[in-house]
Formats: C-alpha cells, sequence, structure tokens
C-alpha cells in the first residue's frame, strides 16, 4: 500500500464528545472526505505541544491527521492509498 508523507494543515469539522474530540468530515486536496472509522488514537508531546494523531479510514483510504491543542489546528500527515 503506497504512502504518501504530507504535513499540511487542513479544515476539518470536529464532533466533541464526553471522551473527547473526533474528526469527522476533513478537506484535502479539494475534496471532502467524510471519516467512517477512527482506527487508533494517541498522544505525543512536542516541546510545548501536545499532538494527538487519528489514523482513520474515509473511503478505502488510511489517513494519519494530527491535532495541534496549543494551536487548535488539524494537519494530515500521512495517506495511505489502495
Amino acid at each position: 500500500m503506497p504512502i504518501t508523507k504530507t504535513n499540511e494543515q487542513i479544515e476539518i469539522i470536529t464532533i466533541f464528545t464526553i471522551n473527547g474530540l473526533q474528526p469527522f468530515i476533513f478537506k484535502w486536496a479539494g475534496k471532502k472526505f467524510k471519516v467512517e472509522k477512527v482506527n487508533l488514537v494517541h498522544e505525543q508531546k512536542q516541546g510545548d505541544d501536545k499532538l494527538v494523531y487519528f489514523s482513520v479510514t474515509s473511503e478505502n483510504n488510511y489517513f494519519k491527521l494530527v491535532f495541534n491543542t496549543n494551536s487548535l489546528k488539524w494537519f494530515i500527515e500521512e495517506i495511505y492509498h489502495e
């Protein structure tokens, strides 16, 4: 499965639940993707920033999305294509 690495800021609609935040729909490369499944969530410190990583499935593709809790910005880090 080919991997595309990127670090592009993206627009995203996020759902806030009792368990925390969850990506719902994001826009990348001029297209909207609905998150069908959150496969994995983990956190990592990077200096003063806390990053929350979401591995998600949408339209038979897998994406690694990153939320920076200090800047409140979302990024797409990796795309796994079928």
